[in-house]
Parts: structure tokens; sequence; C-alpha cells
């Protein structure tokens, strides 16, 4: 390709200084023209060293007062130039050198591919709950993936440099870190004051734009968690302030509350994590197949994210 097109890459921070150096480290090292590329820092009021770093780096910042990422992601995509649009957390890094040109060539080889996405993963020396929570290519704990669809059940045809995904309504994996076609995303969402990544993927699908690139060798590394409380926090933030929204607005939903069948299978799993011996046994599985004995993890995250948020949901009931 000879011209590469402009990308806006938004990334939102609230005290990130532990995160954002490699993070943006990661970014600037990329081989695509700098030039081309838009980084839009939002920030939340951070009170440590996280601005103090941000300005090292050619990057526009923005002000987000609102101790909400999904509305810094918004203010940051409304400003956004670039024909493409992406967003990162401050704890991502993109591994590949050649990232963002993996995830454009689907985009302008395809004008019917609508996003582009990655698998989300760590390296060898990340934490062992980080590298459990890899073992899936969305870095889905084991009742997100009871819950909603893999990567995988949804490809279509293979080529070369990525696999062709087909979604539909009731099948949209929880792919919501995507390169976008911003102008069209864009014009689909905006009555919306902050950035729901996972209702945008709906809106797409029943505005009948279902294909999408999987590049798993674009591959960026998510420090997600380092700890169990980190973990349950993070759960709980979704759970209260992102996912009770797309319940409200009717979009992206893990369980459909009308449904009986969606009701006795959340039963199920509740029984089967608390029963704690039938994950036992799915973790050893796990780390013989990925020869990582972090695989160990699995039944004690599946009892303590399943319990927590259960409780969380009875307690604001």
């Amino acid at each position: 390709m000879t011209t590469w097109p402009k990308i806006s890459l938004v990334i939102p921070t609230i005290n990130e200084e532990r995160n954002i150096k490699n993070c943006l480290d990661s970014v600037f090292s990329q081989d695509y023209p700098k030039t081309k590329l838009e980084v839009i820092v939002v920030d939340d009021e951070s009170t440590d060293g996280t601005l103090s770093i941000v300005r090292r780096y050619p990057v526009k910042i923005l002000k987000n007062g609102f101790k909400h990422g999904e509305i810094g992601k918004m203010i940051g995509f409304r400003a956004a130039k670039g024909k493409y649009f992406m967003y990162l957390d401050a704890d991502v890094e993109l591994i590949s050198k050649d990232f963002f040109k993996k995830l454009v060539l689907p985009l302008e080889d395809d004008s019917t591919i609508i996003a582009s996405f990655t698998k989300e993963g760590t390296g060898s020396g990340s934490l062992a709950i980080e590298r459990y929570l890899s073992f899936d290519s969305l870095q889905r704990d084991g009742l997100y993936q009871w819950l909603t669809p893999p990567v995988e059940s949804t490809i279509s045809q293979t080529y070369d440099n990525y696999f062709l995904c087909k979604y539909s309504p009731d099948r949209i994996p929880p792919s919501g870190r995507c390169l976008h076609r911003r102008q069209k995303l864009s014009s689909l969402t905006r009555a919306y004051e902050m950035f729901f990544e996972l209702d945008f993927l709906k809106i797409l699908v029943l505005n009948g734009l279902t294909d999408f690139a999987y590049v798993p060798q674009a591959v960026l590394y998510h420090h997600h968690v380092t700890s169990f409380s980190e973990l349950l926090r993070k759960r709980r933030y979704n759970l209260t302030k992102v996912y009770r929204s797309h319940v409200k607005n009717g979009l992206y939903t893990w369980i459909n509350w009308k449904n009986p069948f969606d009701i006795f299978k959340l039963g199920i799993w509740v029984i089967y994590a608390n029963l704690f011996i039938p994950s036992l046994v799915t973790g050893i599985y796990k780390s013989i197949k990925y020869r990582d004995w972090a695989g160990l993890y699995e039944p004690i995250v599946n009892l303590i994210v399943t319990d927590t948020l259960l409780l969380t949901v009875l307690w604001e009931n």
C-alpha cells in the first residue's frame, strides 16, 4: 500500500502513571507513518504523574471530569479526525511493530468489513492471573465465556492474514476493542454520550454491517489485572457502570431476563462454579493444554467472580 490511511487512537486515563509510558512507547514505535497517527489522551483529572509522562509524546490531551471511562472514550471519539478509529486502555501494549498495518489491510481490501480486531494476550513474563485470562482470545473468565459466544464460533472464511467473522444479532463476541470505520460508526451513534463498545457492535450488526476481520497475528498485550481484588473491581465496574446501561438500552446483553432458558443457563453456571471440583478439573485440563500452571486459577476465579457479581446484583436490587 503506497498511502496509509489516517488512524485516530484514543486512550482514556485516570491515574495511569504505572502503565501509560509502556502503552505510548508501543504506539510510537509502530512501523506506521507518524503523520498518519492521531493520538488523543483523554485524562480524567489524574492526581499522579500520568500527565507529566503523557506530555513527553506528540499527543493531543483532552479533559474528562466525569470519572467515567466510557465518557472519556466518547470525548476522544467525537474529537477524532482519522479514517479509522480505535481506543486503547492505558494498560495495553501493542506487540507487533506492524500492529496498525495488520488491522488496516482487511479494511482497505474489503469495503464490506466494518471493523477489525485482534487477540488480547500477555507475555511469558506476565503475572499468572493475566496468563490465565489470556487463555481466551478476548480474556474472558469462565462466567463471561459461559454467557457470550467465542470469536471462533463466528469465523466464516480464512484468508492469509485474517479470519472473516460473520456476526448476527444473537451471536456477537465481546470484541469491543476494534479498529472502526470512524465516519460510519459516528453516523450510527450520534445520540450516545458514552462509548459503549459492545452496544456499538450490536448497532452495526442491526444495521446490516455484519462482517468483521479477526487478525490474531497483530496481538496486543492487555495487562488486565494484577490481583484478584483488581479483577473483582473491574468486573463490578463493568456490571454496574457499563453492562447495566446495555440492559437499559436493550442492546448487547449477556442474559435475556425474559427468557427462561437464559435464566436456567445462569443457574447451571452458579451451581457449577460453587461445586468447585468440576472447575478444578477444567483448570487442570487447561494447565496441561497450555503448559502453564496458571490454569489452576480456574476454580478460584469462577467461584469468586460468580458469587461477587451475584451478591452485587442481589444487594443493589
